[in-house]
């Protein structure tokens, strides 16, 4: 396995995991890992699809690999207050399906930046336990499948392909648009993400195996799931007959603005309009 460079201010939490994971599992040599990542173009990011992530783990060389985000940022409260804030989002990947097995999100909160990223170590090595259990716990399930010969047949389902106009399949119609929740773990960190799933939406009119193909850590993976088993909807049909249909639907996330940032926009916006000289009447 291997613990990639984490994004921000984590090289040491990054390091520290190298030693734990060293205990456990054969870990990737870290300049050999490095070389990977350069030769295979990855930038950082920690929103991934799932192919993307397969990719990646196949350059390292690895079976599992941790990515990761840690922030200390300094909080204001008023003029004379503030704090330290220790942010942590550790991602475990698996690289045969592009999987995240793991997201696990730490916070803590300390007078001092030191002491904050005292407190965030700490939960840092409890990550890793879990970390451990899940990549445990996937090589298990890995040889149960291999061992699986009879399985029951899935349901027909239909393929919604990327031009429908060129199908005779009338696609879904849904009842009403529904925004999935922004969450707080995302919002400490105001991430921006794309989450991307593939859903059977169900000849009965029932949301089916709901499957994520790009997934994004901090919550926002379970937001947007939920919003799509609560989907209602009219199935879909071909040639006048309901069926089932697999299709790819996308959930863009951003942190929503405060009331604050909403004022200052419109005091900008007033200050803007003044500013603007007004157009004089022609001479009659």
């Amino acid at each position: 396995m291997a613990v990639v460079d984490f994004v921000g201010d984590g090289q040491h939490e990054a390091e520290e995991l190298r030693k734990l994971a060293a205990r456990e599992f054969t870990a990737v040599e870290e300049e050999q890992m490095r070389a990977a990542i350069r030769g295979a173009g990855y930038r950082g990011s920690l929103n991934l699809s799932r192919e993307e992530a397969r990719a990646l783990g196949m350059s390292i060389g690895c079976d599992f690999y941790l990515l990761g985000v840690v922030r200390v940022p300094r909080r204001i409260v008023s003029a004379e207050e503030f704090y330290y804030e220790g942010i942590a989002g550790l991602f475990t990947v698996e690289t045969r399906s592009g999987r995240l097995l793991l997201f696990d999100f730490a916070r803590t909160k300390a007078a001092d930046e030191k002491a904050a990223r005292v407190a965030l170590d700490v939960q840092i090595r409890q990550s890793w336990k879990k970390s451990s259990a899940a990549i445990t716990a996937a090589v298990s399930r890995s040889r149960a499948e291999s061992e699986v010969f009879n399985q029951t047949p899935a349901e027909p389902v239909e393929i919604l392909p990327e031009e429908t106009q060129t199908t005779n399949i009338a696609q879904p119609v849904f009842y009403q648009r529904v925004k999935p929740r922004y969450t707080e773990e995302a919002e400490s960190l105001s991430i921006t993400a794309v989450v991307e799933l593939e859903a059977v939406f169900r000849e009965d009119g029932q949301v089916g195996d709901v499957e994520i193909v790009r997934w994004a850590g901090f919550g926002l993976d379970e937001s947007a799931t939920a919003t799509v088993r609560g989907l209602r909807f009219k199935p879909a049909e071909r040639d006048g007959r309901k069926v089932s249909l697999r299709a790819l639907v996308r959930y863009n996330f951003r942190r929503p603005p405060t009331a604050a940032e909403i004022r200052e926009e419109a005091e900008r916006l007033k200050r803007s309009l003044r500013d603007v000289p007004r157009q004089q009447k022609p001479n009659d």
